[in-house]
């Protein structure tokens, strides 16, 4: 009896939880499958575009996950995707996307939708895909609400002004793709902190400035090209596998020179160095290679004005030299050996100034004590004495 009743309470606690289950489902069916939020984001979106002609599409109502509305992915009740890709989209795509609930995944290239890019884009959103359109205007600044961000294209259309400076938070970001806009300035400090980031496009736009916020990045793919991009280019990106630089005024590269081989000195010029400017400013002391260059130039000056001085100390010698009288040259004899001796030069007795006879000699005047008379020697001359 016990035994009976237990099993009619189970029977019946089943037949309600089935008939509790049924009338869920049901309601389910009547009011949308879809989560509301997202059913009245969709439709805004679609009023947005100017409702194009695509399959399951209304502008109000309906179930976008149960009725397979075209692009449209669900998951569970939540709409995540909406991929529409050259589909002919027209129109602007509104101020309803911040009102999806989880949205994940938004890409609408290859249209022509035009507007600007809406301020309040959803914060779930990963990728965000809306190349080869017409938006104009300005990059929004909300772009640092998108933390979850990793790949965003935004090439091909008609943006202006510059790239904001929101991409502090954006660390998982690895794809970014703002090519063939007419974007200008310089790059933001924040690119810096795109420690994910491997694909860069900037090409065919206005931009100027240096290179230097993204040579600590980890890029394997980086296109600059027919930009305004100046300066050297850190030699970080040069090692980038896929780098695309042309059209850029950057400063050239100095030419390579031998290791081996030191490059030459530059040549001296301008004022000795004296510690000042020409007018008298104070610039400190010569460099090194400056102080060797003055020394040479010094040795160089002092050794040139030491070999004028004496060259012209011996040309005033030279000089005076040749204009001295010169010695008289004495006649020189030789004497053959074996010559007869040829008898000494016979002296004349001087005559006196007063008479026609010959000066008296000391042997002629008596009262004079007359020396022994001395003996006249003559040499004998050969071919080896000379007589001068």
């Amino acid at each position: 009896m016990m035994a009976s009743k237990r099993s009619a309470v189970n029977c019946l606690s089943c037949a309600q939880v089935f008939t509790a289950f049924v009338l869920i489902y049901a309601a389910r069916l009547l009011h949308g499958y879809t989560n509301p939020a997202d059913v009245a984001a969709i439709n805004g979106l679609y009023a947005a575009l100017g409702c194009p002609s695509l399959p399951g599409w209304v502008p109000n109502g309906g179930d976008p996950c149960t009725e397979s509305w075209q692009g449209v992915v669900c998951n569970n009740t939540d709409i995540s995707s909406i991929i529409l890709i050259d589909a002919n989209l027209g129109g602007e795509l509104g101020d309803s996307l911040s009102s999806f609930s989880s949205i994940k995944d938004i890409q609408l290239s290859n249209n022509n939708i035009g507007g600007s890019i809406p301020s309040n884009l959803p914060v779930t959103l990963q990728t965000l895909f809306l190349s080869d359109n017409e938006l104009s205007g300005s990059i929004p600044s909300s772009l640092s609400s998108l933390t979850l961000l990793f790949a965003m294209s935004l090439n091909g259309n008609q943006l202006t002004g510059e790239i904001p400076d929101a991409f502090q938070d954006l660390i998982g970001l690895f794809n970014l793709d703002l090519s063939s806009n007419n974007l200008s300035g310089q790059l933001p400090p924040s690119l810096e902190n795109l420690s994910c980031l491997t694909t860069l496009h900037l090409q065919n736009n206005q931009l100027s400035g240096t290179l230097d916020v993204l040579q600590d990045l980890t890029l394997k793919d980086l296109n600059i090209e027919n930009n305004l991009f100046n300066g050297p280019i850190p030699d970080k990106l040069l090692s980038i596998p896929n780098f695309k630089k042309d059209g850029n005024p950057f400063t050239p590269l100095p030419s390579p020179t031998s290791p081996t081989t030191p490059p030459p000195p530059p040549p001296f010029s301008g004022p000795p160095c004296s510690g000042k400017a020409p007018g008298g400013k104070v610039d400190g002391p010569c460099e090194e290679s400056n102080a060797k260059r003055c020394k040479k130039t010094t040795n160089r000056v002092v050794w040139i004005s030491t070999g004028g001085a004496v060259s012209s100390f011996i040309i005033l010698v030279l000089t005076i030299l040749r204009s001295m009288p010169r010695r008289p040259e004495l006649p020189i004899f030789f004497v053959p050996i074996g010559a007869p001796e040829q008898p000494p030069p016979k002296v004349e007795k001087p005559k006196s100034p007063y008479s026609n006879s010959p000066a008296p000699t000391c042997l002629d005047v008596p009262q004079c004590t007359c020396p022994p008379p001395t003996r006249v020697l003559h040499r004998e001359f050969s071919a080896r004495n000379i007589v001068i």
